[in-house]
């Protein structure tokens, strides 16, 4: 029987690490070049990044959880650092070349139809990290909530706003009883992990 549950221990151990090393390889080809552009980035991002890519290759028991976000670190030389200085600011003349070249991509469309959008995580239960307290005093934080908002917000050049799409992880909250959605002023959109997929873009 011992040498039965040490087997499985094994190929669970086995399936673990090929799990990891997926992971690894996708997301170390996201990190490269956005830290090689001195895009900054956190372990929140990198715990949501790592979901995107577990749920894209099909491993549903991935939790990307702050365990997992460590060893990560650990096995590639990750570190968190304060931002200083002003050395990586962005050359001026870069960008009047690339207004430049914007312009000219847009000729011959109106500016009613040129739209930016772009997506958000509203975690909506995490409180400040910061607070008031009197000298000598501790401040003691507590587990910090993961429950989470994907928000969509989209607009044109005038300024016009599209209905915003808010993502949640239920179709109909408690909180939403005795509420019509479809008189909600945004458009509430569901599915299990409240993240932006396909269908939910396409809509």
């Amino acid at each position: 029987m011992w040498v039965l549950n040490s087997n499985e221990n094994l190929k669970n151990l086995k399936f673990r690490k090929t799990e990891t090393s997926e992971i690894d390889e996708v997301l170390m080809k996201w990190l490269r070049p956005a830290r090689a552009k001195n895009i900054p980035g956190s372990g929140v991002l990198l715990q949501e990044k790592a979901r995107e890519v577990g749920e894209s290759l099909g491993l549903e028991t991935f939790k990307g959880s702050n365990g997992w976000l460590e060893k990560f670190r650990t096995r590639h030389n990750i570190f968190f650092k304060q931002i200083c200085g002003e050395e990586k600011s962005v050359n001026p003349n870069e960008v009047t070349v690339w207004i430049g070249k914007l312009k000219s991509l847009l000729k011959g469309y109106d500016c009613r139809d040129i739209f930016n959008a772009d997506e958000t995580g509203l975690f909506y239960r995490v409180l400040p990290d910061k607070t008031l307290c009197f000298k000598g005093e501790k401040c003691n934080s507590g587990k910090i909530s993961k429950e989470r908002l994907t928000i969509l917000l989209c607009c044109n050049v005038l300024g016009d706003f599209e209905t915003p799409v808010v993502i949640g992880k239920a179709e109909k909250p408690r909180c939403f009883k005795n509420i019509d959605v479809q008189k909600l002023s945004v458009s509430w959109k569901s599915n299990k992990k409240a993240w932006m997929t396909t269908e939910i873009m396409s809509d």
